[in-house]
């Protein structure tokens, strides 16, 4: 099987974008797969006005990625445990592999519906209702009932998967301008929902195991000190996806410690 990682980045680079490619350049040498880094790729800014968040999709767009039988797309700021061997890409999936956020949909009844741009239950749920009657798909919910969330910082596709998205997801525009017209707050109308929207309704998708995305974010008021983090990693964990506000900045070494070490030893500047 043909692999490929791919990773791109819009913007001046950032201590944590060399990090994270040092780390998952060598994770794909491990695995023998092949590895792609696009800065300031411009393909998905040929297509959209919100071009930074949608690069990271530009396998939509190029069809030099056709050439692989798999393609996993990673955010700047996924991280592998150290010495990672085991291949992602002998995970069966069917079109695309995602991981959910787990957690993501109880802290979302959390937040009351401030404006149309909070992330909160509310606005998943207008969110949708705007997908099911625009596109017709009903997006899936936990066993609680929530509206599950899925995560795009690691989303592989298979050479089918990434075929079939090409030809029948709605252009990255026309879902923006939709969602726009709706109300929608931006968080609604990039990639991250586009995604979950476009997948449900065109694709078949395999749940990763959620060791191959375990999030790292701050929780309650920012000007709590220390202020408390959300930390989803466990002995089984592979791909540390670090959501930390200003993390793009933290030295190599602090990336290391949040991926590998214990919270006792990450000292966070804040």
């Amino acid at each position: 099987m043909r692999g490929l990682i791919y990773q791109c980045w819009t913007g001046p680079m950032l201590s944590g974008c060399y990090a994270s490619i040092e780390g998952i350049k060598a994770y794909a040498e491990r695995i023998g797969a092949e590895y792609r880094f696009d800065h300031n790729p411009n393909i998905a800014g040929k297509v959209c006005d919100v071009p930074m968040y949608f690069e990271w999709l530009n396998p939509m767009l190029d069809d030099s990625f056709l050439e692989y039988d798999r393609v996993l797309c990673l955010d700047l700021d996924i991280f592998p445990v150290d010495g990672l061997s085991e291949n992602i890409f002998d995970i069966p999936i069917a079109d695309v592999g995602i991981c959910t956020e787990p957690h993501q949909p109880e802290y979302r009844c959390l937040w009351p519906a401030k404006s149309p741009s909070t992330i909160c239950r509310d606005n998943d749920e207008r969110w949708a209702r705007i997908v099911e009657k625009a596109w017709g798909a009903i997006m899936p919910r936990t066993e609680s009932g929530l509206l599950k969330v899925y995560n795009a910082g690691v989303v592989m596709f298979s050479r089918d998967g990434l075929q079939k998205a090409k030809q029948r997801f709605v252009p990255f525009q026309k879902y923006i301008d939709h969602m726009r017209k709706q109300g929608m707050g931006r968080f609604y109308t990039v990639d991250q929902n586009y995604f979950h929207a476009m997948m449900v309704a065109h694709l078949d998708y395999t749940e990763l195991p959620n060791e191959w995305n375990n999030y790292v974010h701050f929780t309650g008021k920012a000007n709590l000190r220390p202020r408390p983090v959300h930390d989803s990693r466990t002995a089984q964990t592979k791909l540390v996806h670090i959501m930390l506000r200003s993390a793009d900045n933290y030295p190599a070494d602090m990336l290391w410690r949040i991926t590998n070490r214990p919270q006792s030893e990450w000292q966070l500047p804040c």
